[in-house]
């Protein structure tokens, strides 16, 4: 009976060394990031006098008010963007997107163009303010040309 009993108890120790403490075999799973967006809307009553793909031409209108030169300031989380616009013609219009990313060398640089709506979100710089320009003509790839409407922008830390 003291054998059986301690071939039985040899056992378990043995059986209860090899077995993984039950937590152990968990994996913790990870939390899938929550997207956070923020949409900003504004209506201009004219478009910034240029051909898509030229920065400069917003400061000659940069502060007159209703121009479609707007400048949005960013968050720090804010690293993508996906603008829409809707011009009272009922066409898709020419819009550009810039930023001031290089410090050494300052000014605008246009990073994204677009024809009435970007397909998917590009990334920006956060904490950058991010100038969006709806151009009075378009090119080839958007022959479009502006008049009044609204723009509207959605902001992400996510694609």
């Amino acid at each position: 009976m003291k054998k059986t009993i301690a071939v039985v108890l040899s056992l378990g120790l043995v059986a209860g060394a090899f077995a993984l403490p039950a937590e152990a075999g968990k994996r913790k799973k990870r939390k899938k990031p929550v997207r956070i967006e923020r949409v900003v809307e504004e209506a201009y009553q004219a478009p910034s006098p240029a051909v898509s793909g030229v920065v400069g031409a917003c400061l000659s209108v940069l502060g007159v008010e209703g121009t479609a030169c707007v400048d949005i300031p960013t968050g720090a989380n804010e690293s993508f963007v996906k603008v829409e616009v809707t011009d009272a013609t009922g066409q898709a219009v020419p819009f550009d997107l810039a930023q001031d990313s290089d410090a050494a060398a300052p000014g605008l640089e246009i990073f994204a163009s677009g024809c009435g709506a970007l397909e998917e979100a590009v990334p920006i710089t956060a904490g950058l303010a991010l100038r969006v320009s709806i151009s009075a003509v378009g090119g080839p790839d958007c022959p479009g040309v502006s008049t009044t409407g609204a723009f509207k922008a959605t902001l992400s830390n996510l694609p």
